[in-house]
């Protein structure tokens, strides 16, 4: 493993590098992200729910779930193999180590959502601290076959003393995505000037207009990005844990 201390810019770069070992998947994964991104308003059209400012979100977030539960952790454990070839993903059979795992790792980012949820319906800040202590849980989970307690109790562990630097690389990926949103939102305000007045707009109009179909594209490709980058960032969080005296179990 390399002995790297997390950087709250370094893994953005190395998010891009991540993704450039393999271009061919990098677009092909982007265009069906926008592909999956237009079942919103096509399931918005065919359940004759109606545009709402609540649908909107909650088709869209349908549409994209094969994206985000099995072809980005999938990714992230081919990457991972690739790049490290640690001994519990390695290298010529991260396929089949994927495929034993993916299942637990989906239900430890459903416990992890349900317990922020939680936390923030009632208090907000607790749902924050829920995410910030445990939030490498599924990525433990998944590229190195913790059990699920190992997995949250190795997050709240690192987390405990490395916390400053995460929260700084995190920060940063926000950063980058409101950019994107309030870049992406003034664009389409101007190609669309009823965007203005009108958030929820007509699902027709969403499968018809090229500029949403652009706006899928790009916004699958700044995904994977924030994707490899959350995979570099927890790369050097493990290298730093590993190189420290006392460090988490497992």
């Amino acid at each position: 493993m390399r002995s790297v201390p997390p950087s709250h810019l370094g893994c953005l770069r190395e998010g891009i590098n991540l993704l450039r070992r393999h271009p061919a998947l990098t677009l092909g994964l982007a265009l069906l992200a926008m592909l999956l991104g237009q079942l919103g308003p096509a399931l918005e059209l065919a359940a004759k729910a109606g545009s709402s400012t609540v649908v909107q979100p909650l088709f869209g977030a349908v549409g994209l779930l094969p994206m985000e539960m099995y072809l980005l952790p999938r990714l992230q454990a081919q990457l991972d193999a690739e790049a490290l070839d640690p001994a519990k993903n390695r290298r010529e059979s991260w396929v089949q180590t994927f495929d034993g795992r993916w299942l637990r790792t989906f239900g430890a980012r459903m416990l992890l959502s349900l317990l922020a949820g939680v936390g923030l319906v009632l208090f907000i800040l607790p749902g924050i601290l829920v995410l910030t202590l445990f939030g490498w849980a599924p990525l433990r989970v998944l590229l190195r076959g913790d059990s699920l307690a190992d997995a949250f109790r190795w997050s709240q562990a690192t987390m405990a003393r490395h916390w400053p630097r995460v929260v700084q690389a995190v920060l940063a990926m926000a950063m980058v995505l409101l950019a994107y949103q309030m870049a992406s939102t003034y664009a389409l305000a101007h190609v669309l000037p009823a965007l203005k007045t009108d958030m929820a707009l007509d699902a027709w109009l969403r499968l018809r207009h090229p500029a949403f179909w652009i706006l899928g594209f790009t916004s699958g490709l700044l995904n994977l990005w924030l994707t490899t980058s959350l995979l570099a960032l927890y790369h050097r969080l493990e290298a730093s844990v590993q190189a420290s005296p006392a460090s988490p179990s497992k």
